[in-house]
């Protein structure tokens, strides 16, 4: 199955407002090895966006690291 990772679920691991929302994000990315990753290249850049800058090195801390385990593709 193919997946495509946007912006909002990677945030979602990272929501300490809605702890129910951060809990799911974190289940689906233990199952994540079950799907072929793909991330757009509109998703890297409204991480560049982000205006938290903690919060942008997070979310690209993150993709480095599951995309380096999990072979991530980026698609135009």
């Amino acid at each position: 199955m193919k997946v495509y990772l946007d912006t909002s679920v990677i945030l979602s691991l990272f929501d300490e407002m809605n702890p129910e929302r951060k809990l799911l994000a974190k289940s689906f990315f233990k199952k994540i090895e079950n799907f072929k990753i793909f991330i757009s290249e509109i998703t890297f850049a409204e991480i560049e966006r982000t205006p938290d800058i903690e919060l942008r090195d997070k979310m690209k801390r993150f993709i480095r690291i599951k995309s380096e385990k999990y072979k991530i593709k980026i698609e135009k």
